[in-house]
């Protein structure tokens, strides 16, 4: 009966994702990776004859391998194409509900299943992971290839002496930090911490690994999945094929360099140059955006381990250790801030594979709290967090498809949190926004209408309103030109020359889309009062 539970609880969680993943707009720029993979889709499939793109004037794409994007482009062509969207979303979606299994193995390979499963529900229902299940192509993968490169790491030190499992993990590990290279080179530091703690175990410790573990076995093997995971990274990468050995190395050093992404955001309502990121930005973004049962079980862990640390000691082998891992893994990033030479915006899309190891501690709590429910404590404690729980859930299922906007009551009022961050930095209610067009008499006869877009790009906005049967406009630059409705995000806007610079020290002429365009709205996309996007 209880396993019937289960899986009723299991198929229903898997379901209402997959509607979310279908229903959910084009996210930012998820044309331009589908346009990119079928260009190296030509490439590959010409054998290196058709005349690819030089990099230099293609905005950065030859400092990414490709690998997930022309691979996912390549499935998507099986379908018909008026479903390419879709189709994309639920290839994203499928890496990432395999992320929220591979965590849920971490957690019952550490501790054991009954842990397991209360991570893999927190993971699910983590409002910054969910909403990011389906639209994000690159940092869900570098989630996905970390999860399951952590568990075949820990699988292989404990199980190396028997040849049929270290050979399939040995393999299996290759193939997922294949993927994790495939999305970017950097994924690797990623792993700093699962790789520093396996080998000060194998050196000195020995508390995962086997007594006959052996280091020459180990070496033959690394060997081997840094082959595999070289490969498929340089697979998919046209821009090193001249030379496979120097060119992966060079186009990463330069990258260094490169300008990616956007150059300002907006950080509990403070503008900051994003070259200049707040050494504080993670645990800004851990406080606002972690539901507050998540962070009361953290509370609730720190009382636990000082008031009867016995138990979990008890409870599994080498509790410290594997403590310590846990912790370095989410540590690890706050320290890399200090010396990355990378812009950091966009809330926590960047460091979406924390997010899972985010939830196993509450999971120890909430484990911790049932175990021992019949003590008055223990009761009082577990009553709260499921209270909290409880009215997350509310707020959750309210935000469909847009968990990722999520902010907790310490933010303030959620109508208000277009002053405090981007909140939809998708764009992706765009296609909501849109459909709601053609039921509104005054926009859909206007044959003169003039549109422009902010904080939404062309692939955004588009696709949609092209949709939209007799639907006659034309798009303007606002910078430039005359306009009739605005279609935007709160998205932060560089000001033109007439109203002023934006630069490092001069952040005051930066506005969000909503500020800089003021108006009537006269259709939106809102969740629990705040606007998400707007026609205006």
């Amino acid at each position: 009966m209880k396993n019937k539970i289960d899986n009723y609880i299991l198929y229903s969680l898997i379901l209402f994702s997959v509607y979310c993943a279908v229903i959910i707009g084009i996210s930012w720029d998820e044309l331009d990776h589908l346009a990119e993979g079928n260009r190296r889709l030509k490439y590959l499939f010409s054998f290196g004859t058709y005349d690819y793109l030089d990099y230099r004037d293609r905005l950065g794409w030859e400092f990414y391998p490709g690998f997930y994007h022309t691979l996912s482009t390549f499935v998507t062509k099986m379908l018909p194409k008026k479903y390419e969207i879709e189709t994309l979303h639920l290839i994203n979606w499928s890496f990432s509900i395999f992320t929220i299994f591979g965590i849920s193995k971490i957690s019952s390979e550490l501790f054991n299943k009954k842990v397991g499963k209360i991570v893999f529900l927190l993971c699910f229902f983590n409002p910054i992971f969910f909403g990011h299940i389906a639209i994000n192509q690159k940092d869900m993968i570098i989630a996905f290839a970390n999860i399951w490169s952590t568990y075949l790491i820990l699988r292989y030190l404990k199980n190396q002496q028997i040849d049929e499992k270290r050979n399939r993990y040995v393999i299996l590990a290759g193939l997922v930090i294949g993927f994790g290279l495939g999305v970017r080179i950097v994924f690797l530091v990623t792993l700093v911490p699962i790789i520093v703690i396996s080998i000060i175990d194998v050196l000195f410790s020995k508390k995962i690994i086997d007594d006959k573990f052996s280091n020459k076995k180990l070496i033959v093997d690394v060997f081997k999945i840094s082959a595999i995971g070289y490969t498929l990274m340089i697979l998919c990468w046209p821009d090193t094929h001249q030379n496979i050995f120097v060119l992966p190395f060079k186009l990463f050093f330069e990258s260094l360099n490169f300008e990616f992404g956007i150059l300002f955001s907006l950080l509990n309502g403070n503008v900051y140059n994003t070259a200049e990121t707040p050494k504080s930005y993670l645990i800004i973004n851990f406080l606002y955006k972690l539901p507050e049962f998540i962070l009361l079980s953290y509370l609730v862990f720190i009382y636990l381990i000082l008031k009867n640390k016995s138990f979990f000691n008890s409870k599994f082998k080498f509790f410290n250790t594997k403590l310590i891992l846990i912790l370095f893994i989410i540590i690890f990033p706050n320290l890399l801030l200090l010396i990355s030479p990378y812009k950091i915006y966009d809330g926590l899309r960047l460091f979406l594979y924390l997010i899972p190891y985010i939830c196993i501690i509450p999971g120890l709590a909430i484990y911790y709290l049932i175990t021992n429910y019949k003590i008055l404590i223990s009761k009082i404690l577990l009553t709260t967090i499921f209270s909290l729980f409880a009215y997350y859930l509310l707020i959750f299922f309210s935000l469909t498809p847009y968990q990722y906007t999520y902010l907790n009551a310490l933010s303030g009022d959620f109508s208000k949190a277009h002053k405090k961050f981007e909140n939809d930095y998708w764009a992706v209610s765009i296609k909501e926004l849109v459909n709601q067009i053609p039921s509104n008499k005054d926009l859909l006869n206007n044959v003169d209408l003039k549109l422009t877009f902010c904080g939404a790009t062309d692939d955004n906005v588009k696709p949609y309103l092209k949709k939209i049967k007799n639907f006659q406009f034309k798009q303007v630059n606002w910078s430039t030109e005359d306009y009739d409705y605005v279609i935007m995000t709160n998205r932060l806007v560089i000001p033109n020359l007439a109203e002023g610079s934006a630069d490092a020290d001069n952040l005051k002429n930066i506005k969000t889309c909503f500020d800089r365009f003021k108006g009537i709205d006269i259709v939106t996309v809102s969740r629990n009062g705040l606007i998400l996007s707007t026609l205006r």
